[in-house]
């Protein structure tokens, strides 16, 4: 796993960058025997929040609002992903009345 030190060098970030992010929980490392490191999840945050503040102008104070939000999103993709899952399991007469009934309309029977 990159350690602070990778992370800095790599995304080419500043030490306070990276540091006030940790502070504010939009980054979370684990400690680990040389410091802190950083997984796969981590460094899709870190791009995600450079891509926020740099290309989109977004600064920290909307930060707060906007990284909450898209955890929520991302969470809510994924409880949809497994509902469409479970759907797929169903035999198919139950899958087209659930559709009819998300549809609004009556269910075929």
């Amino acid at each position: 796993m990159p350690s602070f030190e990778d992370i800095l060098r790599v995304h080419r970030l500043q030490r306070i960058e990276l540091q006030t992010w940790i502070e504010h929980r939009w980054v979370r490392p684990r400690a680990g025997v040389e410091g802190m490191e950083f997984d796969e999840a981590d460094e899709a945050r870190i791009e995600l929040i450079r891509e926020l503040r740099q290309e989109f102008l977004v600064d920290d104070d909307a930060l707060e609002v906007v990284l909450p939000l898209l955890d929520q999103l991302y969470a809510t993709r994924l409880v949809l992903r497994k509902v469409e899952a479970a759907l797929r399991a169903l035999p198919a007469h139950l899958r087209d009345e659930v559709r009819a009934r998300l549809s609004g309309s009556d269910p075929v029977r």
